[in-house]
């Protein structure tokens, strides 16, 4: 092959790979922050928000996660919406509605009447460890 036809294929190669993931059809892969996420029903102007800690789970490196209960999965998070892959609770679903704030999905795909929200502050400041199940840990 002439050097002068494989320089254009390998400068068009180069541009491809310089574009943003994505993924067919569920959109941008993405990862979620690291840390505690607790979840917990909603509360209101009258009654605060209650936890939920057999739903809560930590966020670690890899698209993984940790349950409170020490069973550890992957998740996969394309655009906006997450899926619990592997692991304790595989098959479940989740809409990202904030960097910080996921609703689970019923079996219909509509949210249900809780939430995740992941923990900040110093609570989690060092607290990323694959080491630790729960806030501060």
């Amino acid at each position: 092959m002439s050097p002068l036809l494989v320089w254009p294929a390998l400068a068009a190669l180069i541009a491809l790979s310089a574009t943003p993931a994505h993924a067919a059809p569920g959109g941008l892969l993405r990862v979620l922050l690291k840390g505690y996420w607790i979840c917990e029903t909603r509360g209101d102007a009258e009654s605060a928000p209650v936890p939920q800690p057999q739903d809560s789970f930590r966020v670690l490196a890899d698209s993984s996660y940790r349950t409170n209960a020490g069973g550890k999965g992957t998740y996969l998070l394309l655009g906006n919406d997450l899926t619990m892959t592997g692991g304790p609770f595989r098959g479940r679903r989740y809409i990202l509605v904030g960097q910080g704030i996921v609703h689970p999905l019923d079996s219909a795909g509509k949210r249900s009447s809780s939430r995740c929200v992941r923990q900040s502050g110093a609570a989690t400041s060092g607290s990323d460890s694959e080491e630790t199940d729960a806030p501060g840990g």
